[in-house]
């Protein structure tokens, strides 16, 4: 006989923390329906919430949502980037940013684990902001457009680092490897 583990599966509870953030999300906003732009609902005494939609496609949706704060530097933060997939009822949160810098979170070499773990706690941490929003009252009310989407760089919805980094490695690899010689 196998013993049973009582702690759920880690991508079991994962996929299941997906379908809360889905749940969640399109309880703030029409994920499925608004075309891309930027929007913002405003509630009086508190942050706007701004919302640009990137694409709109027929499954999946790319957003990024953040609070935009009148005495703060830089005006909108925090700022996630979400994966939204509507046939799989799944809200993804693919990175995040909490002050004016944007960090490269991983180098090209980083074990999966650890990627694994983050994403994990990045996608925690989304679930409990968005649960915060809807307290707040941001889940009522309408959104306003603002105009398109001022800044779209889908590095940060596609994966961590750029292209020069992952180049970077395979070039130093290539420079350790001892050249044959023919005679």
């Amino acid at each position: 006989m196998h013993a049973r583990s009582l702690l759920p599966n880690p991508l079991d509870w994962l996929l299941g923390l997906y379908a809360e953030n889905y749940a969640r999300l399109n309880q703030l906003l029409p994920t499925r329906t608004l075309p891309p732009g930027r929007y913002v609902k405003a509630i009086p005494d508190r942050a706007d919430l701004v919302l640009d939609v990137f694409e709109q496609q027929p499954y999946t949706t790319l957003l990024r949502l953040s609070l935009r704060f009148k005495e703060s530097t830089p005006a909108e933060d925090p700022e996630s980037y979400w994966r939204v997939y509507h046939d799989g009822r799944q809200a993804e949160v693919t990175h995040c940013r909490f002050d004016a810098h944007r960090r490269r979170l991983f180098a090209p070499e980083t074990p999966a684990k650890i990627i694994a773990q983050y994403r994990r706690h990045m996608n925690n941490f989304a679930n409990k902001w968005l649960e915060h929003l809807i307290g707040q009252g941001y889940d009522g009310g309408t959104w306003i457009l603002e105009g398109p989407v001022p800044e779209w760089n889908p590095e940060y919805i596609i994966a961590p680092g750029s292209e020069d980094d992952l180049e970077e490695p395979t070039r130093r690899r290539a420079a350790k490897r001892p050249r044959s010689v023919r005679a």
